[in-house]
Parts: C-alpha cells; sequence; structure tokens
C-alpha cells in the first residue's frame, strides 16, 4: 500500500480552550486547556494515521514550542522527520464562547524558511519517497518562503515516480505548471486561482474540469462547506465527475475538518475505492472531526459510522 508523506513548512503548536464567555475588557477565565500538533500536513498525516495507512510526518520545529511539537507528535505515535530551525514554531491559539456556541481562531505568524530548510525539504522527499506514495503540501507557507516552493517539492517527488497532493492557498499557480497528482481548495482558497466566488455546483465543477483539461492537476476537488464537495478526474474516456454531500452532524469545531478530508481521501484512493466512494469517505472523516472538541480529530468509529450512512 502506498505510504502518505506529508510537508508541513509552517506548523504550529495548537492550544486549546474552552471560556464562558468572551467579551472585550474582560478577565477571561478558560478551562478545559487541551494542546495538539498542527498545521496541515501534520493533521493529514495524523488523520490517516488514524485510519491505517503507513505516514511520515515531515515539518520545520524550532524553539520552545517546537520542542512542545516535537513531544506531541512522537505521543501520537506519529513517524516523523523534522528540520530544524532557529525561530520559534508559531502558536495557534482556539478559544470556544459556550455562552454563545462560537470559536475563536488565533494563528500567529511563523517564521522563516531559507534556503538551507528548502533544501532540506527536498532531499527529505529525495530520500523518503517511493514509487506511488503520496507526498502532501499542507497548509500555508512561511511569509519568505519561495513561490515555487510546492512547484520544487512536486517534482522532486515526481523524479521518485510519487504522487504530489497539494492543499494550500499559497503557490498554487506554480504548482498547477509544474503539474501534480491531485489539488484540493476550500470554498475561500479557490477564488485565487478563479479570480473571485463561483456559483455552487456548476461553476466550481467547470473550473475543476478546466484545471484538468489543462493538465495542471490530474484530480482536482474542490470542499463547499455543508454544500459538500466535488471532484474532476481526466480518464482515457474523459473527465470523470464525482460529487458527494456533507453529513449532518452537531459540529463542536471546525478545525482540522479540510486536512482529515485530505486524509481520508488518499486512505481511500489507497484502500482502492472508487471515486464516489472515496470522496464520500473523505466527507465522512470531514465530518467526524467537526464533531471532536477543539483542535482534536475524529474517532475512527465516527468515521465509518458516517461512511455506512452514504447513500
Amino acid at each position: 500500500m502506498p505510504k502518505i508523506i506529508t510537508l508541513t513548512p509552517n506548523p504550529t503548536y495548537d492550544f486549546a480552550v474552552n471560556a464562558d464567555f468572551v467579551e472585550p475588557n474582560r478577565k477571561l477565565r478558560c478551562k478545559n486547556p487541551k494542546t495538539h500538533p498542527g498545521g496541515g500536513g501534520l493533521n493529514v498525516a495524523r488523520a490517516a494515521s488514524r485510519l491505517g495507512v503507513e505516514t511520515l510526518a515531515i515539518f520545520t520545529a524550532g524553539g520552545l514550542y517546537g520542542e512542545a511539537l516535537h513531544k506531541a507528535v512522537a505521543a501520537e505515535g506519529l513517524a516523523m522527520r523534522i528540520i530544524p530551525v532557529e525561530h520559534e514554531t508559531r502558536l495557534a491559539f482556539h478559544v470556544r464562547d459556550e455562552s454563545k456556541d462560537h470559536e475563536y481562531r488565533f494563528n500567529l505568524p511563523g517564521g522563516g524558511l531559507d534556503k538551507h530548510a528548502v533544501e532540506a525539504f527536498l532531499e527529505a522527499i529525495r530520500e523518503e519517497a517511493g514509487e506511488g506514495d503520496f507526498v502532501v503540501g499542507s497548509g500555508s507557507l512561511p511569509s519568505d518562503a519561495p513561490k515555487d516552493f510546492w512547484a520544487l517539492a512536486a517534482r522532486a517527488a515526481k523524479q521518485n515516480n510519487a504522487k504530489f497532493v497539494l492543499d494550500s492557498i499559497h503557490g498554487v499557480r506554480e504548482a498547477l505548471d509544474e503539474g501534480i497528482y491531485l489539488l484540493r481548495q476550500n470554498k475561500f482558497e479557490y477564488q485565487a486561482i478563479s479570480g473571485g466566488d463561483l456559483k455552487w455546483p456548476e461553476e466550481i465543477t467547470s473550473l475543476c474540469e478546466k484545471i484538468v483539461t489543462d493538465g495542471g492537476a490530474e484530480r482536482v476537488t474542490i470542499t463547499h462547506g455543508g454544500d459538500g464537495s466535488v471532484m474532476a478526474r481526466m480518464t482515457d474516456a474523459g473527465i470523470k465527475l464525482s460529487r458527494a454531500n456533507s453529513f449532518k452532524v452537531k459540529a463542536n469545531s471546525a478545525v482540522g475538518a479540510g486536512d482529515s478530508f485530505v486524509g481520508g481521501l488518499l486512505v481511500a484512493l489507497a484502500n482502492g475505492k472508487d471515486d464516489n466512494d472515496a470522496l464520500s469517505y473523505a466527507m465522512a472523516a470531514a465530518g467526524a472531526t467537526r464533531m471532536s472538541p477543539g483542535t482534536a480529530l475524529f474517532k475512527p468509529a465516527d468515521v465509518e459510522q458516517l461512511y455506512q450512512q452514504t447513500e
């Protein structure tokens, strides 16, 4: 079975708490503190590992929060390869206002990604990725990272006959110019490449088809919140379209739902599910994570329970 290797150049140490209320100019007494590894690639690895696929998380770490992140990843039993950096790993802080059932998400800025760190990522891909493996670039890029970082990562993956998957708002055009296996965007991210908001589902489906037809990606999937998701794939017979509805769940948090979608989708594809089933399984993983509090991801049993409800 293919291995899933994730790249996280801008990880976070996630900290989540609950508060009775959130009001300005008041001392807020918080409770139920929880910490988890964070950042797109790390969450994809956490999700895929929970669903039974071999994973490797490659990420930067530095400073006190970097040490805490290292310990948090190790506590989840994830295989990892750390790219040491001098700057402090960033903190992400999440507060749930229990009085209004609102969630506030604060992401601090990350540090840099110098040429040595860039080369360390590329070297890690060349050493770790094998034929048929998924190499996943996920999450934001540090502000000073090269615009073509994901394109360089995709090229390194393809040199080993691995499949590059991108789930980021940064460097998308450069990666599509290089050519990738799969692009995932959410209802906000895709607007950077479409030029504006598109009508669901017709215009968004057309965007997926165009990217596939132009050769930028073999597969394109866009998630659209509660509306569900669509995916386009080029086949010998032409473009195959798939669509899946979202699952109605009691949502506790949106943190990590998109990353769980990516992890679930790749696990399903690695297990040989067809496109429709794979998309439904991905939506089940996203829905199960929305059921989880704070920065916690899904319980595998919840994913299976939702997936069995697929019509």
